[in-house]
């Protein structure tokens, strides 16, 4: 059986082994409890935007819990106790890494049941750096990039294919048309940048969430408040991205609902400009898929900038 993560090399094997894990995972549960109601595939992630990507593939074939909620920070979010048991059921587990789930790498490692693979959606793809005192080896907000987000139905699929082999045409069905509809949501994306003055095309946001959405649409980060979530910024810290803010002609900053606000709003004010919302992994009324949020970041994106 194939225990950790699934990465290139470790899919491949998983593939080879599908009809042996089929037979423990999916008739008996990925720790040889019951199966979920319809013998449903067990699926195990880390957000609900997460979850919104595997519910497209795996339709009816799956049953999904995100540990942790739609409006909470990945970053620092602990989970319930009670989710132990959502993770000791898993067929499989699919989740961002790069340090994105470091809070809940104790929970899944300690309790994921043997041999129930763990896909790590970022493994072996291109990196921008992140703050490795946040445990980040590489910045793992990769999905913000739709042609990243892509890359993660696609390994979605294939986990999927690799523990229910049964379901392969159903995944690489749901798979195929759910990529169709992202290939042309970032194609949308890419034209409605475009249509903000390239002058104006400059983000300051709380944390450092937005470099890969800034380098597949042309957009730059010029500032954030805090290179990762959890900690103050300083005085000195703040005076300085007001400054950059000014020496940049920097109109609006974003801030994102899940985070305490109140140092970028102090900023703004100093720097005199306004503020409007972006989103990164949570959601926000009216916002509960993975389409919506990147429509709800380009409409914040085109009203403030352009």
């Amino acid at each position: 059986m194939l225990k950790a993560s699934l990465t290139r090399s470790g899919l491949i094997a998983l593939v080879l082994l599908a009809p042996a894990l089929a037979g423990s995972a999916v008739a008996c549960g990925g720790s040889g409890n019951e199966t979920a109601a319809g013998g449903q595939v067990r699926v195990v992630t880390s957000l609900e935007i997460f979850a919104d990507f595997i519910r497209h593939v795996g339709g009816d074939r799956v049953q999904v819990t995100a540990l942790v909620p739609g409006h909470a920070d990945p970053h620092t979010y602990e989970p319930a106790p009670a989710k132990v048991k959502d993770v000791t059921k898993a067929d499989l587990v699919v989740i961002n890494g790069l340090g994105l789930e470091e809070t809940l790498h104790d929970l899944i490692y300690n309790n994921v049941g043997s041999g129930v693979p763990i896909v790590e959606m970022a493994d072996g793809l291109p990196v921008l750096a992140g703050n490795p005192r946040e445990g980040e080896t590489g910045n793992p907000h990769l999905w913000l990039n739709v042609q990243y987000a892509m890359r993660y139905v696609e390994r979605i699929r294939d986990g999927l294919i690799a523990v229910d082999p049964e379901g392969a045409d159903v995944y690489r069905a749901n798979a195929g048309a759910y990529l169709n509809e992202l290939d042309a949501l970032d194609k949308e994306v890419a034209a409605d940048i475009q249509s903000i003055p390239p002058e104006r095309r400059k983000l300051v946001t709380f944390h450092d969430a937005y470099p890969y959405f800034a380098e597949r649409y042309g957009l730059e980060v010029v500032g954030v408040v805090v290179e990762s979530p959890g900690r103050e910024p300083s005085a000195r810290e703040l005076a300085r991205l007001t400054d950059r803010i000014r020496s940049e002609k920097v109109t609006v900053v974003f801030k994102e609902p899940e985070f305490d606000a109140k140092m970028l709003e102090t900023a703004a004010e100093d720097a005199d400009v306004k503020v409007r919302t972006l989103l990164s992994g949570a959601y926000v009324d009216g916002v509960h898929s993975y389409v919506e949020l990147i429509r709800f970041n380009v409409m914040q994106l085109t009203a403030g900038l352009g």
